[in-house]
């Protein structure tokens, strides 16, 4: 595998970046779970919520693969720094739209200027040996968790004390704080040499580029596996995601400001468990089973907390079932994103993460749409596509690559 000289980046980098990713999730977090009632608030339809839960993904699908690409030539931290211009600028527009038009409009700009993950996936694999390359992108699950511990409550409690527009404008606020913050802190992790070999490579329309990406990583069946399973396992999650307060205000009658409230405390309970799997636990298993192992247990847990999703009959059991959901979570995204880092080039590392993760855009694109056109059939049929997809996807990597297998070489 090629292997280029880290840059120097300063201390603690891992620490940097975790911050970095951290307070942007956090905004994140008090904003994804009152989408879908918000726009059944400004009286959307079953389509136009559709609509409104897709049109994110669909925005981060075109120009996730740019940035990928621009941060393999220009370098992370200015990508890093332009998306979170962008992210302030959308919370706010969130916090005064009035209408759904609005809240429409708010949501494609954040898609367009959502190149945190990608890049900060990036980073990680500039300053990590491939050895520590899953426990770095562990951090990146612990941000989540603990953005999805703290956004949501924020967002649920804000949203029935403060009022409708409270969540957009704390959100914008802690935004505008990490640019501040990653402006004077973030230092850039691909060294130069690099960058100028990038530079210096003939400049290519970014869809062409992205279609080389594409050909390259479908030439490599080792590599092509975790790619499409991110688009597998991002879909069958996303079909979750704009229904979950959908379906707690549907089941108990609940009023908008009551769902985002309980809402928010569930998916706090979740991110507790999340920030525990992906910020400790993955450190120790990995090691000692291995990324393919984990991977296909998450999948089989994570389908069966989908059931139980679905059929939980109180509220209370709403925090028990999100134990397994969150453990298989936990033992999926990081894993995948290892996978998918291990099995790519250093130079191209950007642009083949940028790939992933516009797999990634592109099953959030259909996930939300098809969840939420499901959900208006049966509020549970959500629940049972993404069950089994996981299912389906766990069986493959059997097959594929059996469940014996404890480690990925590290040529």
């Amino acid at each position: 595998m090629e292997q280029t000289a880290k840059a120097p980046v300063g201390r603690s980098p891992l620490l940097v970046i975790f911050t970095t990713v951290f307070l942007d999730l956090v905004g994140f977090g008090i904003i994804i779970p009152l989408v879908g009632i918000y726009g059944r608030h400004y009286g959307a339809t079953g389509l136009q919520l559709a609509v409104l839960g897709s049109i994110y993904s669909l925005m981060q699908f075109f120009f996730s693969p740019i940035w990928g690409r621009m941060s393999d030539r220009l370098g992370r931290r200015p990508i890093l720094l332009m998306s979170l211009v962008g992210s302030t600028l959308s919370y706010f527009l969130f916090a005064f739209a009035n209408s759904l038009p609005l809240i429409i409009v708010s949501r494609a700009l954040a898609g367009i200027f959502a190149a945190n993950i990608s890049t900060a996936q990036a980073y990680i694999a500039d300053v990590t040996e491939q050895k520590d390359r899953a426990k770095g992108m562990g951090l990146i699950g612990a941000a989540f968790g603990i953005g999805f511990t703290l956004g949501p409550p924020i967002g649920g409690i804000s949203t029935a004390k403060l009022g409708m527009s409270a969540p957009g404008i704390i959100a914008g606020t802690f935004c505008g704080l990490n640019l501040i913050l990653a402006y004077f802190r973030l230092k850039e992790s691909l060294p130069e040499a690099v960058r100028l070999k990038n530079q210096s490579e003939k400049k290519q329309h970014a869809r062409i580029a992205q279609l080389e990406t594409l050909k390259r990583v479908m030439a490599d069946r080792s590599l092509l596996l975790p790619v499409v399973s991110t688009f597998f396992a991002t879909f069958a999650f996303s079909n979750l995601e704009q229904v979950f307060s959908l379906l707690i205000q549907k089941r108990f009658e609940l009023g908008t400001e009551t769902a985002a409230y309980r809402t928010g405390m569930v998916l706090m309970w979740s991110g507790i468990l999340g920030a525990i799997i992906q910020g400790g636990l993955i450190r120790k298993w990995v090691p000692k089973y291995g990324e393919v192992k984990l991977l296909i247990t998450g999948f089989f847990i994570q389908g069966i907390a989908m059931i139980l999703f679905a059929h939980s009959p109180s509220y209370k059991m709403f925090f028990i079932s999100a134990i397994p959901l969150a453990l298989g979570s936990g033992l999926i995204n990081p894993t995948l994103a290892a996978l998918v880092s291990k099995r790519s080039g250093a130079a191209e590392q950007g642009a083949v993460i940028g790939l992933k993760e516009g797999m990634s855009s592109l099953a959030r694109i259909c996930g939300p749409f098809c969840g939420i056109m499901a959900f208006s059939f049966q509020m549970e049929f959500p629940f049972y596509i993404g069950s089994t997809t996981v299912i389906l996807l766990a069986l493959f990597w059997l097959n594929r690559e059996g469940f014996g297998t404890l480690k990925v070489s590290e040529n």
